[in-house]
């Protein structure tokens, strides 16, 4: 819905049409004039050869010209014109308006079809014209709603309206929202301090008031239904201003534009909320479960030493204390991975890169998740030859554990997983391969996911952080990681890391 809210009764019946001057009303009404003037040279020229006739042809062709060229009302002058031409210059007695009684029918015919011929060739042409300005119109109108359509934000549509409006032949300025919190958003160059001066007027236009602002002035309430979107300032140039259709046309597209701009940021936002809520939700949900699993482990292991210790064993408390050292590992992990996914997203995390062999930091790594992996066959297959890897050495070793608790998580105890390095064109790859149940191709592509963890009912799935932070650690030195499942023999799954790889210069000198 568009409202004009302000606008003066002169500037709404002309500046829009043809603008303020009356010279430009008047002018098709003299070329009319001047076409008769010359039709009756011609035709008295005409008149003078021996047996001229047919003169009133003269006539009719030029009221043609003048309704093709001029319009209708310029045609139907002329035809007036023409038959009192006719009567005055060339039809006996000359120079005179007095006619036999027998010429009546003659000079009311010429009358009837000088008129009808003005009139026919006037209104076809003036249909002509309306058709080409309206097609023109629609075009600019329809390039216009395709560039609108474009914003995704309140403020990049108000800009590309103030700039559609221009393309017009008109200045504008755009304020958004309502007052008190109402803006100026975008405008003309050349209208900077007229919109500045227009900031009172264009509160009581948003608060339901309006003022008159002069003749070249309009101001506008955007509004879809009841809801008030902003205002819109329009300074109509005289004698080139846009008609008041287009103009219409024009703030009803900037309307819809900015409204579904609105629409767009708000639904973002929403979805912004959502996810964080989400994310907090399954955060909790994870912390609740998977972080008070270790720590009653540990609280029962280390109460029932500390009540019935002399109950117990050598070898039973020794279990005991391994269970605390293993499930106080595996909590410091889940906070660990914690801290990095934080670090990560807050753009905090401080990287030390420095060169190393790729097969040091797989070595590093698996030493770390020994324990874990007692149970599994561990396969290493390093073949990097002289490559080495500018990286974290932390960082790097806490991405390759991840990756290797994940696999010992998802593998039966028995199997084997395959630890390799190698080089290949430009470039390291580092993988690990399990033999477990594999990775559905539904979830291939969100293992990687924050919280995501495949189905399994496993204890030591984890908190679904691992991987999220192994990706974000390895995009950090400017590699990559994927998940491949089926691995080999139609089973498991590997995750493979490529990162650039630098010559070893110590080796190469």
């Amino acid at each position: 819905m568009l409202e004009i809210v302000s606008m003066s009764e002169k500037s709404a019946s002309i500046t829009a049409l043809v603008g303020n001057s009356q010279w430009q009303r008047l002018l098709p009404y003299a070329l009319a004039a001047g076409i008769v003037a010359l039709a009756t040279c011609a035709g008295y020229a005409w008149s003078l050869l021996p047996d001229a006739r047919n003169l009133s042809l003269v006539f009719f062709g030029a009221i043609l010209v003048t309704g093709a060229w001029l319009g209708a009302r310029p045609a139907l002058l002329a035809a007036v014109l023409a038959f009192l031409a006719y009567n005055f210059f060339l039809i006996e007695p000359r120079f005179s308006l007095r006619f036999a009684a027998a010429d009546v029918l003659a000079f009311v015919s010429f009358l009837v079809g000088a008129l009808l011929v003005g009139a026919l060739s006037g209104r076809l042409s003036d249909r002509a014209r309306e058709a080409t300005s309206r097609l023109r119109d629609v075009s600019v109108l329809f390039d216009a709603s395709r560039d609108l359509a474009r914003a995704l934000r309140p403020e990049e549509a108000a800009e590309r309206l103030v700039a559609q409006i221009e393309r017009g032949g008109a200045e504008a300025a755009v304020w958004l929202g309502t007052p008190p919190s109402h803006r100026l958003a975008s405008y003309s160059q050349a209208r900077r301090q007229d919109a500045d001066t227009l900031a009172l007027q264009v509160a009581y236009v948003l608060a339901g008031d309006g003022k008159n602002n002069g003749d070249a002035t309009a101001l506008y309430r955007l509004a879809i239904g009841e809801r008030v979107l902003g205002a819109v300032a329009l300074w109509t140039p005289r004698g080139a201003a846009p008609a008041p259709r287009w103009i219409d046309a024009m703030l009803e597209l900037g309307a819809v534009a900015i409204d579904r701009a609105r629409l767009i940021k708000e639904v973002a936002e929403a979805s912004l909320v959502a996810e964080k809520e989400g994310l907090r939700t399954a955060l909790l949900s994870s912390l609740s479960h998977d972080l008070r699993t270790p720590i009653a482990t540990i609280v029962a292991s280390a109460t029932a030493l500390e009540e019935h210790d002399a109950k117990f064993d050598a070898e039973t408390r020794l279990d005991m204390l391994h269970t605390i050292q293993q499930e106080g590992d595996r909590l410091n992990r889940y906070v660990s991975n914690l801290l990095e996914m934080t670090r990560l997203e807050s753009g905090v995390l401080q990287v030390n890169k420095v060169m190393m062999a790729p097969g040091e930091a797989m070595a590093s790594a698996l030493e770390r998740v020994s324990g874990r992996l007692k149970e599994r066959r561990v396969l290493r297959v390093f073949d990097a030859g002289a490559a080495q890897i500018f990286v974290d050495p932390v960082l790097i070793e806490q991405a390759l554990i991840n990756v290797l608790e994940n696999a010992a998580a998802y593998s039966p105890a028995g199997s084997t997983i395959l630890a390799s390095v190698k080089a290949e064109r430009g470039s390291v790859l580092m993988s690990i391969e399990d033999e477990g149940a594999g990775i559905p191709a539904t979830d291939l592509d969100r293992v990687f996911d924050r919280f995501f963890r495949g189905r399994s009912d496993r204890r030591g799935a984890g908190v679904g952080l691992g991987l999220s932070v192994a990706r974000g650690l390895i995009e950090a030195f400017g590699g990559e990681i994927k998940a491949i499942s089926p691995a080999s023999g139609g089973k498991g799954a590997r995750v493979e890391i490529r990162l650039p790889a630098h010559a070893n210069v110590e080796a190469a000198e």
